[in-house]
């Protein structure tokens, strides 16, 4: 569970990474209508934690279906990648269709795994990052994943991916995260990050206002492809953006606000390099395609990491 204090005007974070824990289950991990401002208007459902409680007795093994459930019909889980790194170079249509087809045959291959682990139930949450280029996505996921971070920037050609998996009582969750490169050029790929996710990551730079504003395209794109998603909108480089003048933090966190209101989504401040928030973010993922409650504290004051998710929709 991270615990969050303040060092000299910048916040760190203890406690998080591979010996986080949700809900003090064990956590195992494998790397692998229009609105009036522009955005669409999408309701959503809600509730997680270190730090989330199920709305009911036991964890959900296997949802029923249900119209008004965020996630009724789990997908088949599939064994995660053993690839240590995301694989990126995805540019044209021949690699798009053949890593669609990968994922469905890493899905069907699952099937057969289910029945040696039949005592485990699985599940896989499919998870997409959008965001314009250099604005830290591929950063996140993979301090996420592996627990480590890199200050020199790889640029992100296409589509990269990465798992990770985690123990919740009787319950294996797959995290198939999907990081979609910044590039103009890459947009014709936003389908392959969109489509089938569970909730999508709408990342920006909070050290660059540009980022921020790109934010109603990335939205009105992405919602364009999946309609049901549960959308976040997403700061990064939280530690450089703690230093800016309070007027300036005022002006882009209240601007955040008013986005993340229109788009429905829950608003989070991070930062990768001093694992401000991270975890977090998947940890209310997961609450909220399960409905369950989250405990996780909200912060709502400038000049701390903004985390807002509990009155959206």
């Amino acid at each position: 569970m991270e615990n969050t204090i303040e060092t000299e005007g910048v916040y760190e974070t203890r406690g998080e990474g591979q010996d986080d824990t949700m809900g003090g289950t064990e956590e195992s991990q494998s790397h692998t209508p229009t609105h009036s401002n522009g955005f669409l208007d999408r309701r959503h459902g809600q509730s997680q934690s270190a730090d989330f409680l199920p709305s009911q007795q036991g964890y959900p093994a296997s949802p029923t279906p249900d119209a008004d459930a965020r996630y009724p019909t789990p997908p088949t889980a599939f064994a995660p990648s053993s690839s240590p790194r995301p694989n990126s170079g995805i540019s044209n249509n021949s690699a798009y269709s053949n890593m669609q087809s990968s994922y469905q045959d890493q899905n069907a291959r699952g099937t057969a795994s289910g029945e040696a682990g039949r005592n485990k139930n699985s599940v896989v949450i499919k998870v997409g990052m959008v965001g314009d280029a250099q604005i830290g996505k591929t950063s996140l996921m993979v301090k996420y994943v592996e627990g480590s971070w890199d200050e020199d920037y790889i640029q992100t050609l296409g589509v990269n991916f990465m798992e990770k998996t985690i123990s919740i009582r009787n319950t294996e969750i797959t995290f198939s995260i999907w990081d979609l490169g910044g590039q103009r050029e890459f947009v014709n790929m936003l389908p392959l990050v969109c489509n089938d996710a569970v909730a999508i990551l709408f990342m920006f730079d909070l050290t660059r206002k540009s980022t921020l504003n790109s934010i109603k395209e990335w939205y009105r794109q992405g919602r364009g492809f999946n309609k049901t998603a549960i959308p976040f909108l997403v700061g990064t480089k939280y530690d450089h953006f703690v230093n800016f003048p309070r007027e300036d933090q005022e002006e882009i966190s209240n601007q955040a606000r008013r986005f993340a209101k229109a788009m429905r989504a829950s608003l989070i401040f991070s930062s990768t390099s001093h694992s401000i928030n991270v975890q977090k973010i998947f940890k209310i993922v997961l609450s909220k395609a399960f409905d369950l409650k989250c405990t996780i504290p909200e912060i709502e004051n400038v000049g701390e990491p903004l985390l807002l998710y509990q009155s959206v929709g």
